[in-house]
């Protein structure tokens, strides 16, 4: 998940909590603060009746008066009690309206009153009707504005966000688009923001720096290739004309033997190093339509010899498979392939070739890996110990195919390590 998203999704949280919280609590906040009017409103009518029943208290008929204004009165009824010990307070009930049929929310205030000795139960009522439609408007309102405020909030919020982090994504596609062998600098975006050009500056200087040490070690490599064919070439022709004495003793002849296979392999890996180099400066520029399969016949025919010294047997299925490359390359790639999986067969093994449908399947039986799969193309990396492997033939195998987008794959199945090449193929008739 994106740092973007993450953050969004934290700000929704906060902001779908808040809202859950606050709608609530306004809704109470602003009923009470319509019950403490309605109850002083109340209070006020109760306090004036009280008055004006003292103001009166000296006539005889008081009495009367009194039940004829609670007959008359919808909102104040004044009731005869004996019970002594009621006390001033305030309710909410639900009375039947006989005009409109329903029940309906009031406010009472009930106080218990003394006039001319006698005890009365004093109550003034109050429609809620109104106050409750009030309180729901003003709800929903709140309701309304919360949400478009948390919209709005997260709106701009992202789209602050994203602006706010272009330059780095301007960067982390650089990065990933970025190549020792082939990309130059990295170009960052200017920003105001401090973090991120500091970041920048950060990125580019390291891969400034790597991409100088990169060119460094391949210069270095390159140039070695080259300086050591001359005394490689010279120590060969030596070894040539001690070989052709014949006054050598059976021990000497063993050491020179031995030197000269020494030889041929540091002449082999001195051939790697530099076809490798090669194909980093794009030096394989010809490049033609190549049937893989006439190919793949040809360098099948010439392993046989080899092949049938350990009882190594070779079952193949090979049907056209047209690709635009350069052939050398191509020769490399597939030489590579089936030698490695002679080399690793064992005695009396059996290798598959299996070209079709764009796709070249090598395979060999043979024990499990040792090393990590993931390694199995790096430089240098191989299984065992044998002095016949440089460790460079599946790392020139995987750069030829990286080189022409070519798709190679690992695996061990049944038995069998399985080496699968998914091929590019061309629109052309083939060509032999």
């Amino acid at each position: 998940m994106r740092l973007l998203q993450v953050n969004l999704r934290t700000l929704l949280l906060c902001v779908l909590v808040l809202v859950v919280i606050s709608i609530p609590v306004s809704f109470f906040a602003i009923r009470e603060i319509m019950y403490e009017e309605v109850d002083e409103s109340l209070a006020v009518q109760s306090e004036n009746f009280f008055k004006h029943i003292k103001t009166f208290e000296y006539l005889d008929d008081l009495e009367m008066d009194i039940g004829i204004w609670d007959q008359l009165s919808n909102d104040i009824t004044i009731t005869p009690t004996s019970d002594h010990a009621i006390e001033r307070h305030y309710s909410n009930v639900s009375l039947f309206d006989s005009v409109e049929h329903e029940l309906k929310p009031y406010r009472i205030l009930s106080t218990p009153v003394e006039i001319k000795g006698k005890h009365y139960l004093f109550a003034v009522r109050m429609s809620l009707v109104d106050n409750d439609d009030l309180v729901m408007v003003l709800a929903s309102v709140q309701v309304v504005i919360v949400v478009l405020l948390a919209v709005a909030m997260l709106f701009v919020n992202k789209r602050l966000s994203e602006r706010l982090w272009r330059p780095f994504y301007h960067t982390l596609n650089q990065l990933k688009a970025y190549e020792l062998d082939k990309s130059e600098s990295i170009q960052p975006a200017n920003t105001a923001i401090v973090e991120f050009n500091d970041l920048n500056k950060t990125v580019a200087h390291l891969t400034d720096r790597n991409r100088k040490v990169f060119l460094q070690q391949k210069e270095f490599i390159e140039n070695a290739s080259h300086e050591l064919q001359t005394p490689l070439a010279i120590f060969q022709s030596k070894l040539d004309v001690l070989m052709q004495n014949t006054t050598l003793n059976e021990d000497a002849a063993a050491t020179i033997g031995e030197l000269e296979e020494a030889t041929h392999r540091m002449m082999r890996l001195n051939r790697n190093l530099l076809l490798l180099s090669k194909i980093d400066n794009d030096q394989f520029t010809e490049s033609s339509n190549v049937d893989l399969s006439v190919v793949a016949s040809r360098i099948l025919d010439n392993l046989r010899s080899f092949a049938e010294v350990g009882g190594i047997t070779f079952n193949t299925s090979l049907f056209p498979v047209v690709v635009n490359a350069n052939s050398t390359l191509i020769e490399i790639l597939l030489s590579n392939l089936f030698q490695n999986a002679v080399r690793y067969s064992g005695n009396n093994g059996v290798v598959e070739v299996l070209l079709a449908n764009d796709v070249l399947t090598v395979s060999n039986m043979g024990q499990p890996l040792k090393m990590i799969s993931e390694t199995l193309f790096n430089r240098f990396s191989k299984e065992g110990v044998s002095e016949s492997s440089t460790g460079l033939g599946l790392a020139i195998v995987k750069r030829i195919c990286d080189f022409y987008g070519y798709n190679i794959r690992y695996s061990y199945v049944n038995g069998k390590h399985v080496f699968d090449v998914a091929f590019r193929q061309v629109e052309a008739s083939p060509v032999a």
